[in-house]
């Protein structure tokens, strides 16, 4: 009679297997070392996943909560909005709001102090209030920029490297509105006054400056109903290929942060491979030993496999037994990885603290960000339970062939 996968018999064998004592002292060593790999093995995949992840979603959360997810611009990054377009792209899946603005280069200078910036103009009447600019603003807002009161809004790199804070007054200069006057070329300029800056803990702080829509379209000489393109809000920055792949009116097309930023997230996910699979490589190690560790195991009890052969059992049923055996020790050590792998992560931050060498925190951030996905855990686990059940079956096949009359020949 069988219930479930294993035979009760199989499974009682098999279990007591696992618990009694050997006679061979290096099997026990060796199956105990394979147990204790696997949840080291376990435990850091957890634990260096999920730190990964926090990298990865913290990124994800300030540079692309500044920069424009996607922009719908034609080939010259010129658009005239047309009010159904916008009402057209504002329905699309995961699109949350849309904005007109308008990208451009230029320089800011200071009394002492010269800088590249990524100038963007944006209208802040049409801007999301739930905008991570709006919640990252050290000083002034966003609503401070009004059409020409030529008011600027910086990064906190920007500001620190030019010295200046809200009410200073910088000189924005852009080559791309630049005029030719009897003394040469000479390029767009206007004295702005610092109105707010932000600060998100990234590249972007030393980068990008936020001015007025209608005061950049003057600085570049366009008139007031043409506008760079409309960017676009998402609910998940991850989800722009849901977006791009809509059609558009003929002569517009589709930009997205993967232009600019996609080879630094490339990377982060090319890195949580690399490393995923180091620490992949430390559980098959143990998986192996539950193989070496099984092995011995068998030849170790030849001669009980082959009483329990004379008793009727079948080589299937035998197959069990050793299958049972090898897999509780992937099991255990996969459960016990899983529960300090959890422990490990909810409580890196307390335990760099404790030992003095949480650097993150020291340099001014919150400390490792972590983000534990329920989903890779389980993965990880049946992941550990499989590999080790897989090291089982040669073993396990080599019991099944144990020739009673040969066994017992000098019992």
């Amino acid at each position: 009679m069988k219930t479930g996968l294993f035979q009760p018999l199989a499974l009682a064998i098999g279990l007591r297997y696992a618990g009694s004592r050997r006679s061979n002292r290096f099997v026990s060593f060796i199956s105990l070392f394979s147990t204790f790999g696997i949840a080291i093995g376990v435990a850091a995949l957890i634990v260096v996943i999920s730190v990964m992840n926090g990298f990865e979603g913290q990124l994800k959360g300030r540079i692309l909560g500044v920069i424009p997810q996607v922009i719908v611009t034609d080939a010259h990054s010129r658009l005239a909005p047309d009010p159904q377009l916008v009402e057209r792209l504002a329905a699309l899946p995961h699109v949350q709001a849309v904005a007109p603005m308008l990208a451009t280069e230029g320089m800011l200078q200071s009394p002492g102090q010269l800088t590249g910036v990524a100038v963007q103009g944006i209208d802040p009447a049409h801007w999301p209030s739930d905008d991570l600019l709006h919640r990252q603003m050290l000083v002034g807002d966003l609503a401070g920029l009004q059409a020409g009161a030529y008011r600027i809004v910086l990064g906190q790199g920007i500001a620190r490297n030019l010295g200046v804070g809200v009410g200073d007054q910088v000189r924005l200069m852009l080559t791309e509105g630049s005029r030719y006057t009897p003394f040469g070329r000479i390029p767009a300029q206007r004295l702005f006054t610092v109105s707010g800056i932000f600060g998100v803990g990234a590249d972007v702080d030393n980068q990008i400056a936020l001015v007025h829509l209608a005061d950049a379209q003057r600085l570049l000489r366009l008139p007031a109903a043409q506008v760079g393109g409309l960017r676009l809000w998402l609910d998940d920055a991850f989800a722009v290929d849901d977006v791009v792949s809509q059609p558009l009116p003929k002569g517009l097309v589709w930009q997205d942060w993967r232009r600019e930023r996609g080879e630094l997230f490339q990377a982060v996910a090319m890195e949580k491979r690399m490393m995923g699979l180091m620490l992949v490589l430390i559980i098959a190690v143990a998986t192996f030993n539950i193989l070496s560790a099984l092995v011995m195991v068998v030849s170790d009890k030849e001669s009980e496999v082959a009483i329990l052969r004379t008793m009727g059992m079948t080589e299937s049923a035998v197959v069990r037994i050793f299958m049972v055996l090898g897999a509780s020790s992937g099991v255990i050590g996969a459960i016990a990885g899983a529960a300090v792998g959890l422990l490990l992560t909810y409580g890196i931050n307390p335990m760099l603290n404790a030992i003095g060498l949480n650097l993150y925190m020291a340099a001014g951030g919150s400390g490792l960000p972590v983000i534990v996905s329920p989903l890779q855990v389980v993965v990880i686990l049946l992941g550990a339970v499989l590999l080790s059940f897989s090291a089982t079956l040669y073993p396990a096949a080599r019991a099944a062939r144990v020739r009673p009359a040969q066994a017992l020949r000098y019992e």
